[in-house]
């Protein structure tokens, strides 16, 4: 810390402060921090507040013991910040925190539960490590930004990096999946379980089984959408009924409810309906350009897969288990 830093942070506690003696709380408010911080093994018996704070450079809270409760909230980690095998006896708050480096809350050993609150915290470039935590029903991601999913650009020099990165994010993904499942959070680990696939999907290598991925994602947000599958089918059926009635337009036998009727049908798996046309209107759909029945042959064969998809989102909207 430099020399103007520390005098700064003298400021914060009175000439006569005892240590020794619980009765003051750490309040560090609107401080810039240009140097590298290190509080391992720290123990604070006192609350410590860090609020709309900023630190430039690495933190250290290693092996930390917050005996009360720890505050950080709308500070910035510009970055890597180290909480490995620090103890919380109380909530700490990450609420609006912006993660800038990499954010490590890993433990060996431990038999106590993480109780943090990370509400509209931010993770600019890093998934936070939980690895070896166990969460609290209390943890809170609501709001969360997480990092954008890295891309592959066929760059040679970045291709390991890219890769690093991926593996990184889906070990990180499976792990926090894991313990919002353990304690009920629901909207977490559906929100987990679209980012691992996105980055697997991301990281397959140039293949078939890539492009399903790929457009998995692409159809349906990797089971999490259902707006997505319900506009792929609107606009399966506005094109072939589209394509249907300009050919009925000519057909004094078909009138518009009739296309409308028999393209809506084909939408929907296992349903047939012959017994309600007319015959002379059968008649004159059987007749019809091959080219229309190939359409609704597409329809009739996509319309069960985009159905699916929907109900897969449903499931999760609604929070049934699998």
């Amino acid at each position: 810390m430099s020399g103007e830093e520390l005098e700064h942070v003298k400021n914060f506690f009175p000439n006569d402060t005892d240590f020794k003696k619980d009765q003051h709380d750490i309040t560090i408010e609107n401080h810039i921090f240009s140097e590298n911080l290190s509080f391992i093994g720290a123990i604070f018996a006192q609350p410590i507040i860090f609020r709309n704070c900023r630190f430039k450079r690495s933190v250290k809270f290693y092996g930390a013991n917050f005996e009360v409760g720890a505050i950080f909230s709308g500070s910035e980690f510009s970055e890597t910040v180290d909480f490995g095998d620090a103890q919380f006896r109380f909530a700490a708050l990450f609420e609006r925190v912006t993660f800038c480096g990499q954010i490590n809350f890993y433990w060996l050993e431990n038999e106590s539960n993480l109780l943090a609150i990370f509400r509209k915290a931010i993770f600019i470039k890093k998934t936070p490590r939980f690895h070896g935590q166990k969460f609290h029903p209390g943890c809170m991601f609501h709001g969360v930004t997480w990092p954008k999913i890295p891309k592959r650009n066929g760059d040679k020099k970045t291709q390991d990096a890219i890769e690093n990165a991926l593996l990184d994010q889906i070990t990180s993904y499976e792990f926090i999946r894991t313990q919002a499942e353990h304690i009920g959070q629901l909207e977490l680990r559906k929100e987990m379980i679209r980012r691992e696939l996105a980055c697997r999907a991301e990281l397959a290598e140039p293949s078939f089984e890539r492009l399903l991925r790929k457009a998995y994602g692409w159809i349906c947000d990797h089971g999490t959408s259902i707006g997505r599958p319900a506009f792929a089918l609107l606009c399966i059926w506005g094109f072939t009924f589209l394509a249907w009635r300009g050919w009925a337009a000519q057909e004094a036998a078909v009138t518009t409810w009739d296309v409308f009727y028999h393209t809506g049908r084909r939408m929907l798996p296992f349903v047939g309906g012959h017994a309600y046309v007319e015959e002379h209107t059968l008649k004159a759909l059987r007749a019809a350009p091959h080219v229309l029945h190939f359409l609704s042959a597409m329809a009739a064969i996509l319309s069960p897969f985009l159905l699916f998809l929907m109900a897969l989102a449903l499931r999760l909207k609604f929070r049934m288990s699998v």
